[in-house]
Formats: structure tokens, sequence, C-alpha cells
């Protein structure tokens, strides 16, 4: 573990490596325990209107099923690739052209150290060079986010239509008893 330079204590920030093996282990098995939870839900779920040949609901599951998985395969490849991609570089003015928003550019001069410790960090691989990066990593990690979201309001939304669409037939099949009794 390490310990800063007055021996206080640990530092707030641990590489993976400076991580104890029961903490990585714990979320480790909180990630794979929900996620098989969640499938075993979504199998009975399937498995229950197989039962009782709701098919257009099978259908939206199945379809629901599909959707997450690509998304979460989505997200896999972009965190996957995320070094490669921050080392994209791109023209200062290519980077500052097709905004969705305007802004200022405020050009700043930079002393020497900054330079030299710009060029050495790796999150400034393009400054180092008078570009810019494709994508920074923080835009990929919004990116990441956004993702998760898009998921979290593809099921809000399928469960919605799917509770709308039977509240709807129900009040259909009043509406039919009711014609049929006159």
């Amino acid at each position: 573990m390490a310990v800063e330079e007055g021996g206080a204590g640990p530092t707030p920030y641990r590489s993976l490596q400076e991580t104890p093996t029961w903490a990585l282990a714990t979320v480790c098995f909180v990630f794979i325990f929900t996620g098989i939870f969640i499938e075993y839900l979504i199998h009975l779920l399937s498995h229950w209107l197989k039962k009782s040949r709701k098919t257009a609901l099978f259908e939206a599951l199945e379809k629901l099923k599909s959707v997450l998985m690509v998304l979460g395969f989505m997200s896999l490849i972009l965190t996957a690739t995320q070094g490669s991609i921050i080392k994209i570089c791109i023209p200062n003015k290519v980077a500052n052209s097709m905004l969705p928003c305007r802004q200022t550019i405020i050009k700043t001069t930079k002393s020497i150290q900054e330079r030299m410790l710009a060029a050495e960090s790796d999150s400034d691989y393009c400054g180092s060079r008078g570009m810019t990066s494709l994508i920074s990593e923080s835009g990929i990690n919004q990116l990441n986010i956004f993702i998760f979201v898009m998921a979290i309001m593809q099921i809000v939304y399928t469960v919605l239509t799917m509770a709308l669409g039977r509240a709807k037939m129900r009040s259909w099949k009043a509406w039919e008893r009711e014609t049929q009794t006159v």
C-alpha cells in the first residue's frame, strides 16, 4: 500500500495493484451476482410469457434483451479501446469546428516547465504535438454514462409501453363486454 511522504497513512487514490484482493473479489462478486440475478429474472419472465401465450410481450422482451446486449457491447468496446482513442490526434482547427455550442478560444502561453510536464503526461499526448485528442478521457467516460442512461431509458420505455398496452387492452375488453350485453 502506498504511504504518503509524512507516513500519515494511505493515499486516497490507489492503483489496482495496491488494492486488496478481497475488495476486488467483493466488487467482482457483486457485479457477477447482479448480472446472473437479472438474467434469471428475465428467464423466468420469458418462461411465464411463453406459458401464458403472450407472444407479443415475449417478443418485446427478446428485443429488449438484444438492445441491452448491443449497448453493453458498445460500452465494453469503448472501454477496451479507450487508450487508443485518446491517442488519436486531430488538428486544433478541426477540433474547434462544428461544436454544439459557441465558445471563445482563449490563447494562453505555457511556461517551459508546464510544456515539459504536458509532454511527459499520457493525458496530454496530443497537446505536446500542438494538436487535440479526438475525444478526451473525460469525454469517453461521459459517453459511457450516456450509454448506461440509454439502457436504463430503454428498459423504462419498454416496461411503460407494455403497461400502457395492457391497460388499453383491459379497457377494450370492458367495452366489448358492454357491447355484447346490449
